[in-house]
């Protein structure tokens, strides 16, 4: 029952109940983003993947090369795994080459059984055979040895493979790189949040004595796909680096890493010059360049053949591995579901010699949160309470400044989803929608029982459909703006009847499209003449400012507008504008049959008077001192005058509105301006002549600087007593 009551108090309240019902779409969308089910998960991954090609590099680095153990090496020397001796002169031919590391992506965990020494041990044991091999030179008795030496010798980095289940590692342990930890007080432990593997395949401890250990791990996400790899993971009590950075630090003759963290834990590390960023788990997003084969393979055939040069070798960081399928050592990757897993190293390396990072940064959860409040609350406006013409593009600017933003956001090598803003628009415009259909509908069915008894059939539909008088009148602040053309008429003469009409339309089409842009109503148009207005119907904020603006964009556009007038017509165009901003009445008017929704008063009067001071004063528009107010420091403004218009008693100061640094030629002069103008306002006629005379002289083309000589030296001629600084006009 408390619940049912609180329900119709919340629907007697519609936007109150619209905007409940809007923060509860956001709440489970936080909720789902918390929570983050399989399907989402892995429709982010997609997203992640539809993205990636933005990171792909016109020509991939030529530091990692493959040295492959393809079918055409197998075939030559037979299958695997092959004598160790075999590949110690693969490591002593490339080391000859002149490569920076080599990274073995090959486990070796046992002895190798075809040793002569081996093999004897074995015959003997399991048939009592004792073999004897004559002409055997030492060095070639025990395989492994031969190995150990050739890897001592040799900037070589042994694949090791991390076991995340199983029982704990029992034995000797590879010598770790030291790690340089660099963070604040309150940084954790750059270790805490690392993956800790309890067993290890690693390489037989002759092997390892003689050269560092890299593991192979790679970390596939929910779906399967390899997109990131473990750049650090702790094994023991110790921490190991990933083939690919141990190889890097074998290339650079680096045995330490720097390890940056802050509050949330580790967030990059660095070897020598290069810094990486990572995960705190210390996890490192592999940007693709595409599928298999997008880095050099050279078979590892040739190399033990020696047609492999030095120029194809040389300051390479080689990595050892197979693309042979039976040796099942294959990866699935955004680009390529069966892409031979040493290819992922390469694909490491080339992202940090050539600092193509992508990185999901620590404030993505408070970053996405805020998206969905953001998201929430913009759908709930334009959903709950707009207008139907507002639904499409508010859906497709919330979409598409989501993906737009994720988008330019992958640019810079971060990624944030945009998937949880997409569905927060989805979710709360959808639910949104769904209540104020359901709401209207219910209004609908009050509206017309209520009128039903009292007015037509279809007067009931017309107020179901409006719910009310959008254009009734009412008083309102409004910034008006009348243009003209000036000397139009004597213009026209000289044109035929549709010559002239041809002229208004081509001129009047930029001019009305400058008032919408800019959120105006345009109200009619008066022979050459133009009116419009702003903040009616609808509240549009910084109206004086969009309406000065609108009057500076077509005298702009007029100047590009009379290349084609002059052209096409022979004659240029001169126009005025005026803006004044103040109280009017605006609503429907006129007759039974014909109504025009327009304003009327006193200020619209003011405004079409200050179009006609345009020509006056030499100026191409002139906006009253409320307007001025309205605009703040939008614009620049010169003081033209104050003055008492015709029919009117009360003072009103005018001036000219420019955008800052437009008319060089009055900015040069604005000093001089303003000192003649202070004699003028100050009466001291005389004066204010000399300096309005310097200015005329040095700038005969403004009008202004030869009207306030001309000015000066009539009231000179004979002051005025109690001189206020108002002129009194005239004529309109």
């Amino acid at each position: 029952m408390r619940l049912g009551g609180t329900l119709r108090r919340l629907l007697r309240q519609p936007w109150l109940f619209t905007a409940m019902v809007g923060l509860c779409g956001g709440i489970a969308m936080l909720a789902l983003y918390v929570v983050q089910p399989i399907a989402l998960q892995r429709l982010d991954l997609r997203i992640y993947d539809a993205l990636l090609p933005l990171r792909r590099l016109s020509q991939p680095s030529a530091v990692p090369v493959i040295i492959d153990i393809d079918e055409e090496s197998l075939a030559r020397y037979g299958q695997w795994p092959w004598p160790r001796y075999l590949v110690a002169d693969l490591v002593d031919r490339l080391a000859s080459k002149g490569v920076a590391s080599i990274g073995l992506d090959i486990m070796f965990a046992e002895p190798d059984r075809t040793s002569p020494a081996r093999m004897r041990q074995d015959l003997l044991r399991d048939r009592g055979i004792k073999l004897e091999i004559a002409g055997l030179p030492s060095s070639m008795a025990d395989f492994d040895r031969l190995f150990a030496a050739s890897v001592r010798e040799a900037p070589v980095v042994l694949g090791a493979f991390a076991r995340y289940a199983g029982e704990p590692y029992q034995g000797p342990v590879p010598q770790p790189p030291a790690m340089i930890a660099r963070g604040g007080k309150d940084a954790p432990p750059f270790d805490r949040y690392l993956p800790l593997a309890p067993g290890a395949v690693l390489p037989l401890p002759q092997l390892f004595a003689e050269a560092p250990v890299g593991f192979v791990n790679v970390s596939p996400d929910a779906d399967g796909l390899v997109r990131q790899i473990p750049l650090l993971l702790r094994f023991g009590d110790a921490v190991y680096p990933s083939l690919a950075l141990q190889a890097l630090m074998r290339a650079l003759g680096t045995d330490a890493l720097r390890l940056y963290t802050g509050p949330d834990g580790l967030f990059s590390v660095a070897a020598g010059e290069f810094k990486i960023p990572v995960s705190r788990e210390g996890y490192m997003l592999v940007p693709f360049q595409g599928a298999r084969r997008s880095y050099r393979y050279i078979s590892a055939a040739k190399v033990l053949e020696g047609s492999a040069t030095h120029a194809d070798l040389e300051g390479c960081v080689a990595f050892v591995g197979t693309s042979a399928p039976g040796l099942a050592d294959i990866r699935a990757t955004p680009y390529d579901r069966v892409m031979p897993g040493v290819e992922v190293h390469a694909a490491a390396i080339d992202a940090i010699v050539n600092g193509n990072f992508v990185q999901s940064p620590s404030w993505a959860p408070g970053a996405q949160a805020l998206i969905i409040a953001f998201v929430t609350c913009i759908a709930t406006i334009a959903f709950g309470f707009a207008g139907p013409r507002v639904y499409v593009p508010s859906s497709v600017a919330l979409m598409g400044a989501t993906v737009l933003a994720s988008r330019q956001l992958f640019i810079s090598g971060l990624y944030l989803s945009p998937l949880y803003g997409l569905l927060t628009s989805l979710l709360c415009g959808g639910l949104l929608l769904s209540v104020r259909f359901w709401h209207e509908e219910k209004q609908k069915i009050v509206l017309r029982r209520a009128f039903s008894r009292y007015v037509s059939p279809e007067v009931v539909k017309q107020i179901s459909k409006r719910q009310g008088d959008l254009l009734a009148g009412e008083n309102r602040e409004l910034s008006i703006l009348f243009t003209d053309i000036r000397g139009f008429t004597s213009l026209s003469e000289s044109l035929s009847p549709q010559d002239v009409v041809q002229l208004l339309n081509r001129y009047f089409t930029p001019m009305t499209a400058i008032v919408r842009n800019r959120k105006g109503t345009l109200d009619k148009f008066i022979g050459d003449a133009l009116m419009a207005f702003w903040n009616a119907p609808l509240d549009v904020p910084n109206h004086p400012v969009l309406a000065v603006d609108a009057a500076l964009c077509m005298q702009e556009q007029l100047e590009a507008l009379n290349v084609e007038i002059e052209a096409s017509f022979g004659i240029r165009l001169a126009m005025g504008a005026g803006v004044h901003t103040g109280q009017a009445y605006v609503g429907n008017m006129g007759s039974d049959d014909l109504i025009n929704y327009t304003l009327i008063g006193d200020n619209v009067n003011l405004a079409s008077r200050l179009e006609g001071l345009c020509k006056r004063y030499g100026v191409p528009v002139v906006v009253s001192e409320h307007t001025m107010q309205g605009c703040g420091d939008a614009f620049a403004f010169v003081h033209l005058d104050v003055l008492r218009v015709k029919g009117k008693t009360k003072p009103v100061s005018i001036y000219w509105p420019m955008r800052p640094g437009t008319d060089e030629v009055f900015q040069q002069a604005m000093p001089q301006w303003l000192d003649a103008r202070s004699q003028y306002e100050q009466g001291n006629f005389a004066g204010a002549a000399a300096g309005f005379a310097a200015l005329a002289a040095a700038h005969p083309a403004v009008r202004l600087f030869g009207l306030y000589h001309e000015r000066s030296l009539t009231l000179a001629q004979s002051p005025p007593r109690d001189w206020e600084g108002i002129w009194t006009m005239e004529g309109k």
